[in-house]
């Protein structure tokens, strides 16, 4: 029974991440992967909140440290690069065509989550203005 309320709760969160997927060119088969890469990068109980138009039309992460504490914004999924100086520190993403953008586009230093689709694992990047580090 608990594995078809997951696998239920998946579908009904692929659904409602349906234009977001297609914003980040990202196969929806490689949510559960990804969700596990951000969940398990973070060390925190982390949230998908909506694609914001604010953040370069990126998923918005939240996060909190504590069950107790209120989720605070802590990352941005696959976003339109120009704004980045302003974003959160952590930026995931479901595989390396997105790292170029961002490199690209970088006005302050960036720790970036790669997610390799093949192999379902994950890869820090450091980017910052310049060259890459």
């Amino acid at each position: 029974m608990a594995a078809e309320e997951q696998a239920r709760e998946q579908r009904t969160e692929q659904e409602r991440l349906t234009a977001f997927f297609e914003h980040a060119d990202m196969d929806a088969e490689l949510c559960p992967a990804f969700m596990h890469m951000v969940r398990s990068t973070s060390g925190k109980t982390v949230e998908c909140g909506a694609q914001s138009p604010a953040h370069g039309n990126g998923l918005l992460l939240c996060s909190r440290m504590r069950k107790d504490s209120a989720f605070q914004l802590t990352g941005v999924v696959c976003p339109d690069p120009s704004p980045l100086a302003r974003w959160p520190a952590d930026i995931p993403m479901p595989g390396r065509a997105w790292l170029s953008r961002i490199e690209e586009a970088a006005q302050s230093p960036l720790k970036v989550a790669v997610l390799n689709p093949d192999t379902k694992r994950c890869a820090y990047e450091r980017v910052g203005p310049g060259p890459r580090r």
